[in-house]
C-alpha cells in the first residue's frame, strides 16, 4: 500500500520540444511552455533538451518562479560504443554539473540515462529488429553497454544524482527481450529503471506486467501511450522510427494500446510512490496550434487524474 500519492509531471517533448524530432515547423518558447504546464495543473517537469530552459541558474529561476519541480533530465549516450565512452563521460559530467545548477532547492531530479538514438541500423529497422541481425548487439557490445551504463551511474552518484536507464525505441534497448537482458545484468546499486509505458509497448512488452516484474529496480515512470496500428502500418511500408513518430505513434493517453489503466493498478500493487511523467512525443506541424497543443496536454492530465482517483 502506498503511503503517499503519485505526483504528475509533464515533459517538454509533450509540447514538441525534444532531441529526436528537431525539424518541427515551430516550437514554443520556454516561458510559455512552463506557463502552460503550470496552468494545466502539472507539479513538475523534466529538463528537456540541454539549454532549452536556459543554462544552470536561468533554468532554476524559471522553475522556482512557478513552483514547478525538476524531476529529471534526459541524457542519451553511446553506451555500446567503447570508442565513444571517454567523450560521452565528459559530456555527462558537464551536463550533470549544469543540472545541479538548474535544480531548485529541495528537488531531487533523476539522471535519466538512455542508449544513443542515432544508430542507423536501429533507426531504420526499429520495430522489426528481430529480423535483422545486423541491428542487434553481439555479446561483446552488450557487455560494453552495461559497463558504460554502470560507469555513468557511478558518475551520477558521485555528483549527487540517482541514475535510471530509459529503454527507448530506435536504440539497442527497444525490444522486450533486450530490456529483460539489460535488467538481468543491471547493478541496481548504480542504476535503476525508468519504465516508459509507450516505449515498452512499442518494443512488444506488456507495461503493467513489467511494472510487477521489475518492481525491485523501478524508480521512475514515464506515462506514454502507443498506437500500435500506426507502428504496424509503418513496419508494413518498410519505414523507420521517424516516420512512426511523425504519424503520432505516441498518442494521447487512452487512444493507444499501452494499457495505462492497468499500469496504474500495477503501480499501486507494488507500492510505487514516485513521479508519473506524462509524455506525448509531438511533431509540431503548421496545423498544430498553440490552443490545440495545450488542450491535448490538459486532456492527458485529466485522463491520468481520473485513473488516480
Amino acid at each position: 500500500m502506498t503511503t503517499q500519492p503519485m505526483r504528475i509531471a509533464s515533459a517538454p517533448c509533450s509540447y514538441g520540444v525534444d532531441e529526436v524530432m528537431i525539424d518541427d515547423i515551430w516550437m514554443p518558447e520556454p516561458d510559455e511552455m512552463l506557463d502552460w504546464m503550470l496552468g494545466s495543473g502539472y507539479l513538475g517537469t523534466e529538463l528537456g533538451p540541454p539549454g532549452f530552459l536556459g543554462a544552470g541558474a536561468a533554468a532554476k529561476e524559471r522553475l522556482e518562479k512557478r513552483g514547478l519541480q525538476l524531476v529529471g533530465a534526459f541524457l542519451p549516450q553511446h553506451f555500446s560504443r567503447a570508442d565513444k565512452a571517454p567523450a560521452d563521460r565528459e559530456w555527462l559530467r558537464e551536463q550533470l554539473t549544469l543540472l545541479r545548477a538548474a535544480t531548485p532547492d529541495g528537488n531531487d531530479p533523476f539522471a535519466v540515462l538512455c542508449e544513443a538514438i542515432d544508430e542507423p541500423d536501429r533507426l531504420r529497422w526499429s520495430g522489426r529488429t528481430e529480423d535483422h541481425p545486423e541491428a542487434q548487439l553481439d555479446i561483446t557490445r552488450f557487455r560494453t553497454m552495461m559497463d558504460n551504463m554502470h560507469r555513468a551511474g557511478e558518475l551520477a552518484r558521485e555528483l549527487g544524482f540517482r541514475a535510471v536507464i530509459h529503454p527507448h525505441a530506435g536504440t539497442y534497448l527497444e525490444t522486450d527481450a533486450e530490456i529483460e537482458a539489460m535488467v538481468d545484468a543491471l547493478d541496481p546499486t548504480l542504476v535503476g529503471l525508468c519504465l516508459d509505458t509507450g516505449h515498452f509497448r512499442y518494443g512488444g512488452a506488456n507495461p503493467a506486467q513489467r511494472v510487477r516484474d521489475y518492481q525491485d529496480v523501478l524508480h521512475h515512470v514515464h506515462i506514454k501511450d502507443c498506437h500500435t496500428q500506426i507502428l504496424d502500418d509503418v513496419k508494413a511500408e518498410g519505414k523507420d522510427l521517424y516516420a512512426a513518430l511523425v504519424r503520432g505513434v505516441f498518442c494521447e493517453l487512452g487512444d493507444g494500446d499501452s494499457g495505462i489503466d492497468q499500469v496504474i493498478v500495477a503501480l499501486r500493487e507494488v507500492g510505487y510512490e514516485g513521479w508519473l511523467v506524462i509524455e506525448q512525443d509531438q511533431f509540431l506541424k503548421d496545423t498544430v496550434t498553440r490552443h490545440a497543443l495545450v488542450n491535448a496536454q490538459r486532456r492527458n492530465m485529466a485522463y491520468l487524474q481520473a485513473l488516480l482517483g
